[in-house]
């Protein structure tokens, strides 16, 4: 492939992904609550480091780092799902989600269940 096509596609990539990490970072300023706020930071980010990690892997493709590249975008998409729930719970729990009227609040029984089985666990003696 042409290198100039290459750099103008590096370069479009990197505009775009810098883009949306600047949309997530406003986001993440202006929005009201914790959960709008979680949700900017976790899908316009993971779209700007996509971007931005393809933009860095067909830069350096002769050096062989597009597999390197590709591989840390796949740990981003399995990480960053697990990190905004683990998020959203921790917000749910200390109050900071108290704002929204839910129809239906799984997690407020999940956590009743764990509460009451943690009560009627044993302590053991300390000798």
């Amino acid at each position: 492939m042409d290198p100039t096509v290459v750099n103008l596609i590096v370069i479009s990539l990197a505009s775009v992904g810098t883009f949306f990490l600047l949309v997530s970072a406003l986001g993440i300023l202006r929005l009201p609550d914790v959960l709008t706020r979680m949700h900017a930071a976790g899908i316009a980010a993971t779209l700007g480091i996509t971007c931005l990690l393809l933009a860095t892997g067909l830069h350096f493709f002769a050096e062989g780092q597009m597999l390197r590249m590709v591989a840390l975008i796949i740990l981003f998409f399995v990480t960053a799902p697990i990190a905004t729930t683990t998020m959203a719970r921790a917000a749910y729990r200390t109050g900071r989600a108290d704002q929204f009227v839910l129809a239906h609040d799984d997690l407020a029984a999940l956590s009743r269940t764990v509460d009451a089985e943690t009560q009627n666990r044993s302590v053991p003696a300390q000798e």
